[in-house]
């Protein structure tokens, strides 16, 4: 009795210690969750800050390349003009001194005759005359001749300059662009580095994309299938609503190149073309042509390579011709982000890029959009 009276004065008195002790036990605990979100909070804003830095850096790039790209295939154009036209110029160079050949040895013929031979002969005098009247005819030709030949050497020397000239600055702009696409390399590994670590579900998503990609019949199918599995996978997973694309901003060309194709232009086939056709370099840059959010990334049927990106207001934009690919589903990219690399040309051949805008889900014509191609 005594010990369970001594026991029960004990806790009397020793439970407001424990009672305080739990409190600061919690409110330690509360305060170090508090610093653990905070530091959360900072390494994600660290995180965010530095996609936005990278990407800045990768849009930074992409331009120069491209600028690059497109100021290489102009010298190689004109360095392909300039030798067509110095092939015409020894051709036509090998003729003038053909035609001074013979001019020249008409001339020696005359001088070789002795006057001897012109008097032993009844008919000299008319020879004579007609041998004068013959150089009267050479000579200005002759005249002629050696001009035209001193012009087209002129000629000649100018154009193997300018040659040598754009060859040389050809050299030096391939040798940039091949610097900046190492550059541009490692700023894409690390995007990839950190997208992957601020999404978690990267490959079940693009198991679904792989799996939507084999289901579809066709283009048309393939965005609508990836539009119902955005909604179902928002609907289903509140806390992962679907990304919504950020601002479309200034639209520029994908790929830099010529266009070879327009719109409603006969295709390979015949049939009015959906989109445009560009010709390109190989293994050029393939950047975004607007803002958005990528929807698709990879192969599919007869388009090979294929990236699908949503924009705002009801817009797609499909690309197709890649060899390589840089970027993923639900990946955000801003206008002239780099998605990856043309094709490589063959069998004399050029790399071409196909590109096609959609309004809910239906080709439009892209002049709408890109003022280049107005």
């Amino acid at each position: 009795m005594a010990r369970a009276l001594l026991f029960g004065l004990i806790m009397l008195f020793a439970a407001p210690v424990l009672a305080e002790e739990n409190l600061g036990n919690l409110q330690k605990k509360l305060e170090q969750e508090k610093q653990q979100k905070s530091a959360l909070q900072r390494q994600a804003g660290q995180m965010e800050s530095e996609i936005k830095d990278t990407r800045g850096k990768l849009i930074k790039a992409g331009e120069s390349i491209q600028q690059n790209e497109k100021e290489l295939k102009g010298l190689n154009g004109r360095i392909a003009e300039l030798e067509a036209k110095k092939r015409t110029l020894d051709i036509t160079l090998q003729e003038d001194r053909r035609s001074m050949a013979r001019l020249t040895l008409a001339l020696e013929r005359l001088r070789r005759v002795p006057p001897e031979a012109l008097i032993a002969k009844p008919e000299a005098p008319l020879k004579a005359a007609q041998s004068a009247m013959l150089m009267q005819q050479i000579m200005p030709s002759l005249y002629n001749q050696a001009e035209k030949l001193r012009t087209n050497l002129a000629e000649l020397s100018k154009l193997t300059n300018e040659l040598q000239g754009k060859k040389q600055e050809a050299f030096e702009t391939s040798k940039t662009l091949k610097e900046e696409q190492k550059d541009l390399a490692v700023l894409v590994d690390k995007r990839e580095l950190l997208y992957a670590a601020t999404n978690e579900d990267l490959q079940e998503r693009q198991a679904n994309i792989r799996r939507i990609s084999a289901q579809a019949s066709n283009l048309q199918d393939l965005v609508k299938r990836l539009n119902d599995e955005e909604s179902r996978t928002a609907g289903s997973n509140h806390s992962k609503a679907k990304v919504k694309p950020p601002k479309s901003g200034q639209a520029r060309m994908p790929a830099a190149g010529i266009v070879s194709v327009r719109y409603g232009a006969p295709d390979n086939f015949g049939a009015p073309s959906r989109g445009i056709t560009i010709e390109g370099t190989n293994d050029g840059l393939v950047v975004a042509p607007m803002g958005g959010v990528v929807r698709f990334a990879g192969p599919f049927k007869n388009y090979g390579q294929l990236i699908i990106i949503e924009h705002e207001k009801g817009y797609h934009s499909l690309i197709a011709g890649l060899r390589k690919i840089d970027t993923v589903v639900g990946q955000s990219v801003a206008a002239g982000e780099p998605l990856g690399q043309l094709n490589r040309a063959s069998n004399g051949s050029k790399p071409t890029l196909y590109y096609e805008l959609r309004l809910n889900g239906q080709p439009v014509n892209p002049a709408g959009k890109f003022t280049d191609l107005g």
